[in-house]
């Protein structure tokens, strides 16, 4: 006999958490590994972008847009200052144009703050859409089933 199938539902804080601690480790690896394989740390964005949606996207089948955003709001934030100092701290192999706006100062870390809130929102957009296009999909599914049972 099979065990019904039981579905945990997650807060958006546990997803925040958990995005936090992914975006924390694509941080260290990809410094490590940026470092290591002379790679620009650059291309490790790549990983990040599909946490930022995952992440929106999980929050979105439960929340609405404003949760949403503001979670990967934080996420961007947070990114964006303990991730850029862990991938400092680990010698990543940052080129061109990320060093130069770091050498701003403070100027530079407000503009990169600023501007991975805004990429931030735009993947958590995203996300949130996918979201909204799985519920319909499955509310649609679902209206189909109950004609065919009648």
């Amino acid at each position: 006999m099979e065990s019904p199938e039981i579905q945990i539902e997650k807060s958006h804080k546990k997803i925040l958490e958990q995005g936090i601690f992914i975006v924390t480790l694509l941080d260290v690896i990809g410094s490590l590994l940026s470092r290591w394989l002379n790679i620009d740390y650059g291309w490790f964005s790549i990983p990040s972008v599909t946490v930022y949606i995952g992440m929106s996207y999980l929050i979105a089948r439960k929340q609405n847009l404003k949760t949403t955003l503001s979670s990967v709001t934080k996420l961007a934030l947070y990114d964006a200052t303990i991730g850029f100092i862990l991938s400092l701290l680990l010698e990543a192999n940052v080129g061109g144009f990320e060093k130069d706006i770091y050498k701003l100062g403070i100027i530079g870390w407000i503009f990169v703050i600023i501007l991975a809130a805004i990429i931030a929102n735009v993947l958590g957009l995203i996300g949130y859409v996918l979201a909204l296009r799985r519920k319909k999909l499955k509310s649609d599914s679902s209206a189909m089933y109950k004609e065919l049972e009648e």
